[in-house]
């Protein structure tokens, strides 16, 4: 079969130019001519620095790396801060599920005007609320009544299991999960709300409780109003939970930040 080259010369033989399609046709073939110059004008341009880098390193010792024309240097990630404002930058995420921390580096890219929380979690400044990962090891069927709630047997390790017993928790609104993926990571998406009107006073202990993280010492409990965009992705078979927690009132602007923020999310491993 002919290229579509060869079909352009066998029609433009077979019939005769229109007036000014031969200066057109000139035009292209100057464009093509003055593009392909460009382009080797740019290739030794390109080949002259990479020379002048290469022999700049050779000549400062061994300890200096060439950098490659183009080539992008690997951005630092901080640990959070246990309190205090933070610098816009990216910052390491710990979910205190040792075995995974030690697997995997979880990092996200946090805008100007947030603050470190104890050193695993962000909030928005004049806010109590921001970005949390967690791996879940149980949720309380009751989050308000928690006391001796807890799932007996514990909620497993797969992501459909965690939706399912988040999703039917007692006196919160929870959203019709859908499929997502998170950094190459498939799972699922959902949103959960905590009743505007709640007495959290007449919760036991004074917290809405919704889960413990595996190791069974740090409870994630919540505030009236509160309204939690989750990502649940399945890491080599453990869901990682992304929370991005909004209060009540929060603007849309703070909504579309969060979500920003979750799509800058890298989980790679150590």
């Amino acid at each position: 079969m002919p290229d579509m080259k060869e079909v352009y010369e066998m029609v433009t033989q077979q019939t005769p130019p229109k007036p000014g399609a031969l200066e057109r046709q000139n035009r292209k073939q100057r464009r093509r001519l003055t593009r392909r110059k460009a382009a080797v004008y740019g290739l030794v341009a390109t080949l002259m620095i990479l020379a002048g880098v290469l022999a700049a390193g050779s000549l400062a010792g061994n300890d200096a790396q060439p950098v490659i024309p183009g080539s992008i240097a690997t951005p630092t990630a901080t640990p959070i801060p246990s309190s205090g404002a933070m610098e816009p930058g990216m910052y390491v995420f710990r979910t205190f599920d040792p075995d995974f921390d030690a697997s995997y580096r979880i990092t996200m890219d946090i805008p100007d005007g947030y603050q470190g929380f104890g050193g695993y979690a962000v909030i928005k400044l004049g806010e109590n609320q921001g970005m949390s990962a967690w791996v879940v090891g149980n949720v309380y069927a009751d989050p308000c009544h928690w006391i001796g709630t807890l799932l007996d047997p514990p909620v497993g390790s797969s992501v459909d299991g965690l939706v399912a017993a988040l999703a039917s928790q007692k006196g919160r609104h929870a959203s019709t999960p859908t499929d997502v993926t998170v950094d190459g990571f498939a799972g699922k998406y959902m949103e959960l709300t905590v009743p505007a009107r709640i007495n959290i006073a007449v919760c036991d202990g004074g917290q809405f409780r919704t889960w413990l993280d595996t190791s069974l010492g740090g409870a994630r409990w919540l505030e009236p109003g509160q309204h939690d965009l989750l990502w649940i992705v399945d890491v080599d078979g453990t869901p990682l939970v992304i929370d991005a927690a909004l209060g009540a009132g929060t603007s849309a602007q703070d909504r579309a930040e969060r979500i920003q923020i979750v799509q800058s999310v890298s989980i790679d491993p150590r």
